[in-house]
């Protein structure tokens, strides 16, 4: 029986089937998950963007195959890690956004990118975790994407309807904003060639006159 109480091993090289494995990480205490997650983060931190599964476990006090019966699996605790990340992010877009008038798209624009790389800058070791270890299609990795864009759609959606514009394409505009600034984002933090202040005036230079050229009127029916 391992430290938390829980007989057998659950790792990579398990024969437990797929549900399994997610009804035995379920039953574990939600308490221990989020201190594991922060000890996760402080790794990350103080290691870098390369840190391993192994250091993780080793600096939360565990080995990690009592790490990985919390998470499953190695993408399980990168999951995780993931959406404790957007948790912190869309706070902050929210934040941001919340003082930023409806009605003028490029101010939300730079505002919503101000943050994004703002946070980007502040904590640059987990944000070159998530996109050196959750590749671009990763179930992590597109779970934050998908909760980034729902918000920027939220208010993308509001800003066209105050112009009397279709809202329609609100959706996969703001899924393509956002991968664009990710992307960028995560370039930026590989190589900072430029100021972040620079960073942020090319991308709303492109999106907000794209966005601007794009929209269209309400067609009347």
């Amino acid at each position: 029986m391992g430290e938390d109480g829980f007989v057998g091993k659950v790792d990579g090289s398990s024969t437990a089937g797929t549900s399994e494995v997610q009804d035995r990480v379920s039953r574990r205490p939600p308490g221990r998950r989020a201190e594991l997650v922060a000890a996760a983060l402080d790794v990350i931190r103080r290691v870098g963007p390369g840190a391993s599964m192994d250091e993780m476990a080793a600096g939360a006090g565990i080995t990690k195959p009592v790490l990985y019966r919390y998470f499953g699996d190695r993408d399980g605790l990168i999951a995780a890690v993931a959406e404790r990340f957007s948790d912190v992010l869309v706070a902050r877009l929210e934040q941001a956004l919340g003082g930023a008038p409806r009605e003028d798209a490029e101010v939300l624009i730079r505002a919503a990118i101000e943050s994004y790389v703002t946070f980007i800058q502040e904590d640059p070791a987990l944000y070159g975790f998530l996109t050196q270890q959750a590749p671009l299609g990763s179930p992590a990795l597109v779970a934050v994407i998908d909760r980034v864009a729902e918000l920027i759609t939220r208010v993308m959606r509001d800003t066209l309807e105050a112009h009397a514009l279709d809202t329609r394409p609100a959706r996969t505009w703001a899924h393509g904003v956002v991968g664009m600034v990710h992307l960028a984002g995560a370039l930026w933090a590989r190589q900072p060639d430029v100021p972040r202040a620079q960073l942020v005036a090319d991308l709303v230079a492109l999106i907000a006159d794209g966005l601007t050229g794009a929209a269209a009127p309400v067609q009347e029916q």
